[in-house]
């Protein structure tokens, strides 16, 4: 059953080790100003995306949905959004459709004053001829459940080509985003093997609003679904799950892939201020935290909200150490790139 797949999802993803080897944006080195000249007490973290006022280029990435679980935990992630001026996205929403009764474990966004949400469906699931395609009638429900603001289309066939229950077909899914981008503003979001420069391209021309890059760097949706396969002795899918572990393109390497004239978000392995500092020095308008906060986001509100805290703090601090007075003068910040991130960004710059 669906619920019961996502509730794998998290307590997998909080319990097992399912980070990719390599965290990407340890290759980007920031170059210290040691003489700033700015008041670290009046720095502007504020940000305007697509008419929409954020208190600090940040948002809680989608996670989870559809589960007595994920209620609890996207009450609280709103909470900590609405408290903190930050946007927040949702789980795939494919549960609600399935299941009405599942609804409020999204719903509760749509009384929360949330500067930017974000309902979310699975572009397998936009394929006519599927099964279980969302109608347009199913993507208003969905939409206006939570009160959204824009609709995230995500993109996870590496994890649909893993796990037992995936769609292996992605035939027609550009002309169908072409008609929903018509009626919604739409946001394509990958979920952990970012997007080449001829995917963003593709998306811009067919009417996306941003992109998401949701690159290497952090949660291996592979790695999860080994982690289910071994469940059930599924050796075929643990041996997927293995060979794909470290697939896709690096997080910050695709924020400079997506430079196709629109806003570009910056998600996949952030874990502090300093990291998402360095989304807005490469390029990105916003940084996505999912996983580092999971934990907390089901346990401890409380943390949760200190977690953010020190997130919000970091990132004036590499602000302040940079001599960037507001997020438009931390975009020219000095850095500089090593190895392995080096490569992957100089492969389109030849």
């Amino acid at each position: 059953m669906i619920e019961n797949r996502k509730e794998e999802h998290v307590r997998i993803a909080e319990n097992e080790n399912v980070t990719t080897d390599h965290n990407f944006w340890d290759d980007i080195h920031v170059i210290h100003q040691a003489i700033p000249e700015i008041d670290f007490d009046h720095i502007d973290t504020e940000v305007n995306i697509l008419g929409n006022r954020l208190n600090f280029p940040l948002i809680i990435s989608s996670m989870t949905g559809g589960t007595p679980l994920a209620k609890r935990i996207n009450e609280n992630l709103s909470d900590a959004a609405e408290k903190f001026g930050i946007g927040m996205g949702v789980g795939s929403m494919r549960a609600a459709v399935e299941k009405r009764e599942l609804a409020d474990t999204y719903s509760m966004l749509s009384s929360k004053k949330i500067p930017m949400k974000m309902a979310n469906i699975g572009a397998p699931q936009l394929i006519p001829q599927s099964k279980r395609a969302f109608s347009d009638g199913d993507i208003e429900y969905l939409f206006n459940l939570i009160g959204a603001n824009f609709l995230i289309i995500h993109f996870n066939f590496l994890q649909e080509m893993v796990q037992p229950e995936g769609d292996r077909n992605a035939r027609g899914i550009l002309k169908r985003i072409e008609e929903i981008a018509g009626s919604y503003p739409v946001i394509a979001k990958e979920t952990g093997n970012g997007f080449s420069r001829e995917a963003a391209l593709a998306l811009r021309d067919h009417g996306v609003k941003a992109i998401d890059v949701g690159g290497v760097g952090g949660t291996s949706f592979a790695a999860i679904e080994y982690y289910r396969a071994m469940k059930t002795d599924d050796r075929e899918k643990m041996n997927s799950g293995k060979t794909f572990w470290n697939w896709g393109i690096p997080s910050p390497a695709s924020i400079k892939y997506c430079n196709v004239g629109l806003p570009v978000f910056g998600s996949g392995g952030l874990r502090n201020g300093l990291d998402l500092a360095k989304v807005i020095m490469m390029g990105g308008e916003l940084g996505g935290f999912a996983r580092s906060l999971l934990k907390n986001a089901d346990q401890s509100p409380h943390e949760l909200e200190n977690q953010i805290n020190f997130i919000i703090r970091d990132f004036k601090v590499a602000m302040f150490l940079t001599g960037s007075k507001n997020v438009q003068e931390l975009r020219k910040a000095r850095y500089f790139v090593t190895e392995p991130l080096k490569s992957w960004i100089m492969a389109y710059e030849w």
